[in-house]
């Protein structure tokens, strides 16, 4: 199949701004898709490409990418949800999404990567969804590669922050691979969490966004959704509100009434939307087993300029730590942009704080992201107009050490690599010049009070709080992506996730829509009356 590119002028998007009656609104589709991100989009345009009528409704602004400044105070601004400010409860940990159309797609590090066959065979084995063995989604994970323009990094998009830990790798031997990104012909900006103004990232606007609006789907943007309609036990719709991104007044009431909902809005707000629609919750998992893939940066200060910034953001991980066994994590390369690094690793003030920046062309990155237990828990607080969202997690006392572990290896690769000092992500700036001292202050680094505020963290991969599997007992979506409890009702994106996927999870995530896609179109008259 050959697909159209994005036209120039955009995708057509109807926003809050083209709304000119105080009416409600109603509308009708086979299909309508709660958001436009990996897991929304693909849905949509296979189901469009089945002969499917199809709505996307999404949250978040439209923002083409002939829009896209590169700058990251913008970006949180217009591109990120709730500024890019999005945290748990106790607010020690940020909550990176995208809220825009194309999703957490477009302010992706653009990093590719299947989930360890041993988690799929877990997945298969342990939770009983058998579409999920590596055999079985292979051809999934397969197709999107092609589209997405997948890819290992060649030698010239892996930049001096990422050769720098190369050096260090291979100087302990530790293993290492070049990142696998979607990303077609890059420019080498640097610049990826602030959206791709060049188009050379394959998020979704560009792909299945596209595509999907070529095959007849209509996106409403600007359009919060606040609950799933439900009808003798089958999801008939959804009602919400299109908003004013500017100034949150509502411009209109929506209604879409449908004979499929498909809630793609990621593993934070698909529970939430689910709970506020009342869904019968008799297992109690709706919203639990929500794991945050906690991360946090290690800096290295070498003695000649690095310009971490320069170059493909995303050059390189460590595979040294990606076995069964304890201890398990992922470690890769990638420095952010100055507002980024303040807002995660840097709170000092004054002389100190200009003179840590004035190192910034000096430092390399790397960034330990943890495979959690999933012991999480989202909830809606309150009515559905007027309450709140609750993100409820912490780090474990294991997980805790394992991170300390982390640092610690981290700053052996700096020091291995020629690095005069090394910062550790604590509140309260520590950094260390040599490994004597690297392990006396990574030892003193106490839990505390469930570990609340010993270390910034953020989270750039929530997933698992609506999981499926084979047990209805301990799952809250089967294993072909449907309710137990509603049917008619469908969940694609990361919430599904039966246990944490332990690499980044998008390439996951876009397989397991094709397979969702596939078990709808192949059972259409189960689902489709019409």
């Amino acid at each position: 199949m050959i697909y159209r590119e994005l036209p120039k002028e955009g995708l057509p998007v109807t926003q809050a701004s083209d709304i000119r009656t105080s009416q409600d609104i109603v509308l009708n589709a086979d299909v309508v898709v709660v958001g436009s991100g990996t897991g929304g989009a693909i849905i949509a345009h296979e189901l469009a490409a089945a002969g499917k009528s199809v709505i996307i409704l999404e949250a978040g602004r439209y923002v083409p990418s002939n829009k896209f400044t590169e700058d990251m105070a913008w970006a949180l601004e217009n591109l990120y949800q709730d500024v890019g400010a999005q945290t748990n409860t106790i607010g020690d940990t940020i909550v990176m999404q995208g809220n825009c159309v194309g999703g957490s797609s477009v302010i992706s590090a653009t990093i590719a990567v299947r989930a360890p066959d041993y988690v799929l065979e877990s997945w298969a084995k342990d939770h009983g969804v058998e579409g999920l063995a590596p055999n079985k989604i292979a051809p999934y994970y397969e197709k999107v590669e092609r589209r997405l323009h997948v890819h290992l990094n060649e030698p010239h998009e892996i930049n001096d922050c990422a050769n720098a830990i190369i050096r260090g790798c291979e100087a302990l031997g530790w293993s290492w691979r070049p990142q696998s990104r979607n990303v077609k012909q890059c420019a080498l900006t640097g610049h990826c969490l602030a959206g791709c103004p060049s188009d050379r990232k394959t998020s979704m606007q560009v792909t299945y966004l596209a595509w999907a609006v070529a095959a007849g789907v209509k996106i409403y943007a600007d359009t919060y959704v606040e609950q799933i309609l439900i009808q003798n036990g089958r999801a008939v719709g959804v009602s919400g509100r299109m908003i004013d991104p500017d100034n949150q007044a509502t411009v209109a009431n929506i209604k879409v009434n449908a004979q499929i909902v498909v809630s793609a809005a990621g593993a934070i707000h698909t529970p939430l939307l689910l709970q506020r629609s009342k869904l019968p919750n008799k297992n109690d998992q709706l919203g639990r087993n929500l794991s945050l893939h906690p991360t946090s940066v290690v800096l290295g200060k070498f003695p000649v300029p690095v310009y971490g910034w320069r170059g493909a953001f995303a050059g390189m991980h460590i595979d040294e730590f990606l076995g069964e066994e304890d201890g398990k994590m992922l470690m890769e390369s990638g420095l952010a942009a100055p507002v980024q690094l303040m807002a995660q690793n840097e709170l000092s003030m004054g002389v100190d704080h200009i003179r840590f920046m004035q190192e910034f062309k000096y430092f390399s990155a790397l960034n330990i992201l943890l495979p959690d237990t999933g012991h999480g828990y989202v909830h809606w607080s309150g009515p559905i107009r007027g309450g709140s969202k609750r993100i409820e997690w912490n780090m474990t006392k294991p997980e805790f050490a394992l991170f300390k572990d982390g640092l610690k290896r981290a700053g052996r690769i700096f020091f291995a690599a020629g690095a005069e000092r090394v910062y550790l992500p604590t509140y309260q700036r520590i950094q260390a010049t040599s490994l004597e001292e690297l392990d006396q202050i990574v030892d003193s680094i106490d839990y505390g009070a469930l570990g609340l505020f010993a270390m910034r963290l953020v989270s750039v991969n929530a997933q698992g709080s609506c999981r499926m599997g084979a047990d209805r007992k301990k799952a809250v979506i089967d294993p072909y992506g449907q309710s137990y409890e509603v049917s008619g009702l469908f969940v694609s994106d990361a919430s599904l996730l039966p246990s944490i996927a332990v690499q980044h999870p998008m390439l996951t995530v876009a397989a397991l829509a094709h397979y969702i896609a596939d078990k709808i179109i192949k059972d259409y008259k189960g689902y489709f009356w019409s």
